[in-house]
């Protein structure tokens, strides 16, 4: 009994430390997103940084598959300076092979190396999703330099 014990706290252990991602010296909560501005990282509730606006540009429904809905993501910059490194989180469950402008890592959109967003500028990518609505999106992860 201590055994089963003992490996029922191990798992609660590792499922609640999981459950944060790593943000400089920081762990953010899921749901946070993790802003590194000049080298100083910090975890915030709400981006405000960056705006993620969704356009649902065509509907669809497939016989057995059911209703599907095509998107334009289009993510606007706030900031007086460049933001690089954007990695955008859903909890919806994506396919990779129907996202464009973006690579699908689990939950996480990660937008190539070389995508950075200058001040007052947007940077677009697309997805298909199953069902009759956009993903919930959320900033994750960005950069923004000097």
């Amino acid at each position: 009994m201590k055994y089963l014990i003992a490996i029922l706290l191990a798992l609660l252990a590792v499922s609640v430390t999981s459950a944060h991602y790593q943000c400089g010296k920081y762990a953010c909560l899921p749901g946070h997103s993790c802003i590194c501005d000049n080298g100083v990282f910090k975890c915030v509730y709400v981006c405000e940084e960056l705006t993620i606006i969704q356009t649902v540009t065509e509907r669809w429904v497939d016989g057995v598959e059911g209703p599907s809905v095509k998107v334009n993501v289009e993510v606007l910059n706030h900031t007086h300076r460049t933001i690089k490194d954007i990695v955008i989180a859903t909890d919806a469950k994506l396919n990779a092979g129907q996202i464009w402008g973006a690579q699908l890592n689990g939950f996480l959109l990660n937008m190539a190396s070389y995508v950075s967003i200058a001040p007052g500028k947007t940077y677009n990518f697309g997805y298909i999703n199953k069902g009759d609505h956009v993903a919930h999106l959320w900033v994750q992860n960005i950069y923004i330099s000097a």
